[in-house]
Protein backbone atom coordinates (compact mmCIF):
# COMPACT_ATOMS: atom_id res chain seq x y z
CA UNK A 1 0.00 0.00 0.00
CA UNK A 2 2.84 2.43 0.69
CA UNK A 3 4.10 2.19 -2.89
CA UNK A 4 0.87 3.66 -4.27
CA UNK A 5 0.52 6.43 -1.72
CA UNK A 6 1.38 10.00 -2.66
CA UNK A 7 3.86 11.97 -0.61
CA UNK A 8 1.17 14.47 0.48
CA UNK A 9 -0.94 13.96 3.55
CA UNK A 10 -4.59 13.25 2.69
CA UNK A 11 -5.82 15.31 5.62
CA UNK A 12 -3.72 18.28 4.48
CA UNK A 13 -5.06 17.93 0.92
CA UNK A 14 -8.62 18.27 2.23
CA UNK A 15 -7.62 20.94 4.76
CA UNK A 16 -8.72 18.85 7.75
CA UNK A 17 -7.35 17.61 11.03
CA UNK A 18 -6.85 13.88 11.63
CA UNK A 19 -9.81 13.83 14.02
CA UNK A 20 -12.26 15.00 11.34
CA UNK A 21 -15.67 13.33 11.23
CA UNK A 22 -17.00 11.65 8.06
CA UNK A 23 -19.39 14.59 7.59
CA UNK A 24 -16.49 17.06 7.72
CA UNK A 25 -14.54 14.97 5.19
CA UNK A 26 -17.49 14.93 2.79
CA UNK A 27 -18.12 18.65 3.22
CA UNK A 28 -14.46 19.54 2.56
CA UNK A 29 -14.40 17.23 -0.46
CA UNK A 30 -17.50 18.78 -2.02
CA UNK A 31 -16.21 22.31 -1.43
CA UNK A 32 -12.86 21.52 -3.06
CA UNK A 33 -14.46 19.67 -5.98
CA UNK A 34 -16.62 22.70 -6.75
CA UNK A 35 -13.61 25.01 -6.55
CA UNK A 36 -11.21 22.81 -8.57
CA UNK A 37 -13.57 21.41 -11.18
CA UNK A 38 -12.36 22.13 -14.75
CA UNK A 39 -15.67 23.82 -15.61
CA UNK A 40 -15.17 26.29 -12.73
CA UNK A 41 -11.58 27.13 -13.76
CA UNK A 42 -11.24 26.54 -17.51
CA UNK A 43 -7.73 28.02 -17.88
CA UNK A 44 -6.09 26.40 -14.82
CA UNK A 45 -3.70 23.65 -15.86
CA UNK A 46 -2.59 22.85 -12.30
CA UNK A 47 -6.17 22.17 -11.20
CA UNK A 48 -6.07 18.67 -12.71
CA UNK A 49 -3.31 17.49 -10.37
CA UNK A 50 -4.96 19.15 -7.39
CA UNK A 51 -8.32 17.64 -8.31
CA UNK A 52 -6.79 14.17 -8.59
CA UNK A 53 -5.17 14.58 -5.15
CA UNK A 54 -8.51 15.65 -3.62
CA UNK A 55 -10.34 12.70 -5.18
CA UNK A 56 -7.67 10.25 -4.00
CA UNK A 57 -7.73 11.70 -0.48
CA UNK A 58 -11.52 11.50 -0.31
CA UNK A 59 -11.65 7.90 -1.54
CA UNK A 60 -9.12 6.92 1.10
CA UNK A 61 -10.67 8.83 4.01
CA UNK A 62 -14.37 8.20 3.34
CA UNK A 63 -14.00 4.40 3.63
CA UNK A 64 -13.54 3.40 7.32
CA UNK A 65 -11.24 0.44 6.50
CA UNK A 66 -9.02 2.44 4.14
CA UNK A 67 -8.92 5.34 6.59
CA UNK A 68 -7.89 3.04 9.44
CA UNK A 69 -5.10 1.52 7.34
CA UNK A 70 -3.98 4.99 6.19
CA UNK A 71 -3.95 6.32 9.77
CA UNK A 72 -1.87 3.34 10.90
CA UNK A 73 0.63 3.83 8.06
CA UNK A 74 0.72 7.58 8.70
CA UNK A 75 1.44 7.01 12.41
CA UNK A 76 4.27 4.63 11.60
CA UNK A 77 5.86 7.16 9.24
CA UNK A 78 5.65 9.85 11.92
CA UNK A 79 7.27 7.57 14.49
CA UNK A 80 10.04 6.63 12.10
CA UNK A 81 10.69 10.30 11.33
CA UNK A 82 10.91 11.20 15.01
CA UNK A 83 13.49 8.53 15.89
CA UNK A 84 17.07 9.73 16.30
CA UNK A 85 19.41 8.85 13.48
CA UNK A 86 22.44 6.75 14.34
CA UNK A 87 25.64 7.95 12.76
CA UNK A 88 28.42 5.35 12.58
CA UNK A 89 31.67 6.59 14.05
CA UNK A 90 35.06 4.96 13.68
CA UNK A 91 37.29 5.39 16.72
CA UNK A 92 41.01 4.75 16.53
CA UNK A 93 43.62 4.81 19.20
CA UNK A 94 46.64 7.10 19.00
CA UNK A 95 48.84 4.09 18.26
CA UNK A 96 47.05 3.13 15.00
CA UNK A 97 49.50 5.15 12.89
CA UNK A 98 52.84 6.62 13.72
CA UNK A 99 51.80 10.07 12.50
CA UNK A 100 48.89 10.18 14.92
CA UNK A 101 51.25 10.38 17.86
CA UNK A 102 51.87 14.00 16.81
CA UNK A 103 48.14 14.80 17.14
CA UNK A 104 46.32 17.92 18.30
CA UNK A 105 48.44 18.46 21.42
CA UNK A 106 50.96 20.28 19.22
CA UNK A 107 50.85 24.00 18.64
CA UNK A 108 48.66 24.84 15.63
CA UNK A 109 51.63 25.79 13.41
CA UNK A 110 53.39 22.50 14.19
CA UNK A 111 50.21 20.54 13.62
CA UNK A 112 49.66 22.33 10.32
CA UNK A 113 53.17 21.42 9.16
CA UNK A 114 52.51 17.82 10.21
CA UNK A 115 49.34 17.73 8.11
CA UNK A 116 51.07 19.22 5.10
CA UNK A 117 53.95 16.76 5.44
CA UNK A 118 51.53 13.81 5.40
CA UNK A 119 49.32 14.17 2.29
CA UNK A 120 47.57 10.81 2.84
CA UNK A 121 46.38 11.89 6.27
CA UNK A 122 42.96 10.77 7.46
CA UNK A 123 40.29 13.34 6.46
CA UNK A 124 38.97 13.23 10.01
CA UNK A 125 42.30 14.56 11.29
CA UNK A 126 42.10 17.41 8.79
CA UNK A 127 38.60 18.20 10.01
CA UNK A 128 39.73 18.20 13.65
CA UNK A 129 42.61 20.49 12.78
CA UNK A 130 40.29 22.84 10.95
CA UNK A 131 37.74 22.87 13.78
CA UNK A 132 40.14 23.26 16.68
CA UNK A 133 43.02 25.15 15.12
CA UNK A 134 41.26 27.13 12.41
CA UNK A 135 43.27 25.80 9.48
Amino acid sequence: MSGSRPARDHYAVLGLRAEASPEQITSAYRTLIRALHPDARPGAASADAELAAVIDAYHTLQDPLRRSAYDTERGQKRQAASRPVRIPVRVRSATDTGARAHGPHLHSAEYSRTLVALPNRDPFDRLVAWLFYGM
